[in-house]
């Protein structure tokens, strides 16, 4: 077969560069770039209108309620103050917790009780 000479005007053609082989990314790097999701850490009061029970943490949460007097049919009952918990990690992410000032009122319900001794 022929070879074709391109005509004198013809424009040089230009040399493509080759692509250099991409390393794979490495997965532990970037795993380790995982930005935290939802509440950020501190103090918060369950404002959710019923008591709930969260099983991983243990953790039994009170919602606020007013004292009720006695009654003749009913005994009445103490005020109950919603339950405050310092979350370290932040709290569960299910709109029934509140950011406040007030002091932590409960621990988790597995933790060991304070003691004298130590």
């Amino acid at each position: 077969m022929p070879t074709v000479k391109p005509p004198k005007d013809a424009p040089e053609p230009t040399p493509q560069p080759e692509e250099p082989a991409t390393p794979a990314a490495e997965p532990e790097a970037e795993a380790a770039v995982i930005e935290p999701t939802g509440p950020e850490p501190g103090v918060y009061e369950f404002t959710y209108g019923a008591d709930c029970v969260y099983p991983h943490v243990p953790l039994t949460c009170r919602a606020a309620r007013p004292e009720r007097p006695a009654t003749e049919d009913e005994p009445g009952e103490p005020e109950v103050k919603a339950t405050v918990v310092d979350w370290p990690f932040g709290p569960p992410d299910d709109g029934r917790w509140t950011k406040t000032r007030k002091k932590p009122n409960q621990r988790a319900d597995n933790e060991p009780p304070l003691s004298s001794e130590e």
